[in-house]
């Protein structure tokens, strides 16, 4: 009840968190704006075969990954499906776009970390033996089509949140409860002290 009274009188710290807007496109048309807080994933769905998916950075080929789909996440999202993907944890207030690959095919292509003003681009690659799929924060599942894509930006319109302590100490107090993060069930033993004679 305390926190709640300190918030209504003004006695907290906020923050924004950044938000990703995705849009797919398809026949060169977008379709309606997806803002989410955590991620947006590309993937091959039921599918047995692996997406191919051609990559592109403000207009300019990336690669073409062959993996079981692809992650773009905020760095709220970094510590979310990003991180089981082998992405990093990201302090929420770095301004980056994290984009992971799920399963690559390849030891070549590892995570990357964008700035926000990058405008990041999936398209399903006309060769592919498959369709891929995307969803918006784990919801709006949609299919994505040989030739359609997904085009992706930093949101303008960030999340206010509330800080219990401070943006730092609210995150690393977070990845201690959900990870139990930096705490070790044993620690190196010391070697003995010699005694002197």
């Amino acid at each position: 009840e305390t926190e709640i009274e300190n918030v209504l009188e003004g006695n907290c710290l906020m923050s924004l968190r950044m938000r990703l807007s995705g849009r797919v496109i398809s026949e060169n048309k977008p379709s309606r704006e997806f803002l989410v807080l955590n991620e947006l994933v590309v993937d091959r769905g039921a599918s047995p075969y692996l997406s191919n998916l051609d990559c592109f950075c403000d207009d300019k080929f990336i690669t073409t990954v062959q993996a079981d789909g692809i992650i773009m996440s905020t760095p709220t999202g970094s510590t979310a499906y990003s991180m089981s993907a082998g992405g990093s944890m990201v302090h929420p207030s770095v301004p980056a776009i994290l984009f992971t690959p799920i399963c690559p095919h390849t030891l070549s292509f590892r995570p990357i970390v964008f700035p926000d003003s990058a405008m990041l681009r999936v398209d399903v690659s006309p060769d592919s033996r498959a369709h891929a799929w995307v969803s918006f924060d784990g919801k709006f599942r949609q299919q994505l089509r040989r030739g359609d894509g997904l085009l992706v930006q930093m949101s303008l319109y960030p999340v206010p949140t509330v800080n219990k302590t401070d943006h730092t100490g609210d995150w690393f107090g977070s990845l201690s409860r959900a990870f139990n993060f930096n705490i070790r069930g044993a620690t190196q033993k010391s070697f003995p002290k010699r005694s002197k004679s």
